[in-house]
């Protein structure tokens, strides 16, 4: 369902707009031609893609055509001979509510459509319930956890009650709707219970999750035979029994009645680890087993969890290495293994890690968004962007360049905007760009604003660092800045090779990075127990000189407390060398 525009500027083929121009002349004679308004919708939609800035007009343009093939039948201005296929309905609404969540970044108006959509009679239930699950995370996304959920009712009495209540009773509403359709469905059953716990009804929560696990399970029962419909049905059932583990933590229940729902789900997955592969390796056979096997190394890693919060940590390495046996890169795993080992019991595994994968770093900031500055910076005590900005301001001083030369800077991981704020007010000049591998922080930095009310950020991206910087135009950017990012990238020589490329001459890069004291027999980084990398300052000077930097700038500090112990790092700036 994503879209995301491309960076090219390549304009439409000439076909493409003669389509347009003849399907707008038809229109002009029939209005409410629904073939015509549904082709329309798709040509303007493939133009899209061609643009950098995003043309709102012709935006809302696709989207009124796609809404009005969507609801067609609901009025009487087109004859039922002329309505569409329901196919085509349905799918013009998922389009829109796409094109608004990942386009127009407008939560609310991609909730309308996608609940039009499951609204519309007659689709088959693997449709119903895909538009439901790409509704609900939408949905609780918007809650805002400030409110006093603990008050919230679900009666019908409006009065006056906050965003967040409408939110969890149109949560609810859904929930209702779909279950009358789809009663075996335990999905529903889990998002009942995701309302449930932002409700701080816990007790509640747990019995959902509880309900959603005997739906998964008889429904796996009733699959057995079919290996390729086994694993999706057994991956459901595992889901559903970690939701429940977690909720029994939450509601303090015994570790015994944690572990027996996540132990009744490895026993379903033992047997389907063992033979899955005689499933054909192809098509959605193999994305079934992908998925499984995810959904598998969850499970483990959530074992692991449970035995190193009562102690059991030799238990617990037992679990993220089963992890890491069917997922060696593992984000998660590879993290927890780092807190509970050292490399005399775990083979050297940690020690050759360089990177985490993308999609734990993303899913890691995407759940910590919420409470991300206010964990940070009032708890923790965080200063990196307070560092990193006055380390930038000293090089100025120190190379004679001055702060109003400064054009172009790149906010690599930008999360909510710390830095990318401090720089707006501080130097209100400067085109400021942000990335974020996650979606959320790249969401709440998208809508940050200076002291003058206008925008941080020119432009923010959810992407790779790397692959965003290469898309870069060639000696563009005086100035690419990266706070408390590496120490989640490990690895940095790629983003430096990329950033040599979009700097200008001159041009100079500052980061932040947490300490770590190597041997000669290491490379220098290290992912350490708290579950970010530790760079040395030899690793550090060994990369930039072989991508093409200097060292210009290098100052030790504390850039965070955790655990009532600093965290120390440096504060350090290079610059491109001709």
């Amino acid at each position: 369902m994503a879209l995301t525009p491309a960076q090219g500027s390549i304009p439409p083929p000439p076909n493409v707009l003669e389509a347009i121009r003849i399907c707008r002349e038809k229109l002009e004679v029939d209005p409410h031609h629904p073939r015509i308004q549904h082709s329309l919708a798709q040509l303007l939609d493939s133009t899209i893609s061609y643009v950098d800035d995003v043309d709102t007009t012709s935006i809302n343009e696709v989207l009124r055509l796609y809404h009005a093939v969507g609801v067609m039948g609901t009025s009487n201005r087109v004859a039922e001979k002329r309505l569409p296929p329901l196919k085509i309905r349905y799918e013009s609404l998922i389009r829109a509510g796409t094109i608004a969540k990942d386009i127009l970044h407008d939560k609310s108006l991609a909730i309308e459509y996608y609940s039009l959509a499951l609204n519309l009679d007659g689709i088959e239930e693997s449709s119903l319930l895909l538009v439901f699950q790409a509704i609900m995370p939408t949905l609780l996304s918007m809650v805002n956890q400030d409110d006093h959920l603990a008050e919230i009712t679900l009666d019908r009495d409006d009065g006056t009650i906050s965003n967040t209540t409408r939110i969890l009773r149109y949560a609810f509403d859904l929930c209702n709707l779909v279950e009358a359709k789809s009663p075996t469905a335990s999905i529903v059953d889990e998002y009942r219970g995701a309302a449930l716990r932002r409700m701080n009804q816990s007790e509640s929560a747990y019995q959902s999750y509880r309900r959603a696990v005997v739906k998964s399970k008889q429904n796996f029962d009733r699959g057995i035979g079919d290996t390729s419909k086994s694993l999706a049905l057994a991956a459901d059932f595992i889901r559903t029994s970690i939701l429940a583990a977690a909720a029994a933590r939450e509601l303090g229940l015994n570790i015994q009645e944690q572990l027996s729902y996540l132990n009744d789900a490895e026993q379903a997955a033992l047997p389907l680890l063992s033979f899955m592969e005689d499933v054909e390796d192809q098509g959605s056979n193999e994305l079934t087993k992908d998925h499984f096997r995810d959904v598998v190394v969850d499970l483990y890693n959530n074992m692991g969890i449970a035995e190193k919060k009562q102690g059991s940590l030799e238990h617990a390495r037992d679990f993220f290495v089963k992890s890491l046996e069917i997922k060696p890169t593992d984000g998660h795993a590879l993290v927890q293994l780092a807190s509970v080992s050292d490399e005399s019991n775990v083979g050297g595994i940690i020690s050759s890690v360089r990177e985490l994968e993308p999609g734990y770093v993303s899913a890691l900031f995407d759940g910590y968004s919420s409470r991300f500055e206010t964990e940070l910076v009032d708890v923790l005590q965080y200063k990196g962007h307070y560092l990193l900005y006055d380390s930038l301001r000293k090089v100025l001083t120190r190379i004679e360049k001055s702060p109003e030369s400064v054009k172009k800077i790149i906010d690599l991981g930008c999360g909510t905007g710390l830095l990318g704020a401090l720089i707006a007010n501080e130097m209100p000049w400067v085109e400021i760009s942000g990335v974020d591998l996650s979606q959320r922080m790249a969401d709440i930095s998208r809508e940050r604003k200076s002291k003058r009310g206008s925008n941080v950020y020119a432009s923010v991206r959810n992407d790779d660092a790397a692959k965003y910087l290469s898309t870069l135009e060639k000696r563009s950017i005086d100035c690419v800045l990266a706070s408390d990012v590496f120490i989640y990238i490990g690895d940095i020589s790629k983003v430096l090779e990329e950033t040599w490329e979009c700097l200008i001459s001159g041009g100079v890069i500052g980061f932040t990075i947490e300490s770590y004291v190597g041997s000669d027999e290491d490379s220098g980084l290290r992912l350490q127990p708290c579950g970010r990398f530790g760079h040395s300052r030899p690793y550090v000077n060994e990369v930039a000189n072989l991508k093409g930097f200097e060292v210009i700038f290098w100052e030790d500090c504390v850039l965070r407390h955790q655990g009532g112990t600093e965290v120390r790092g440096s504060s350090v700036i290079l610059k491109k060398m001709q």
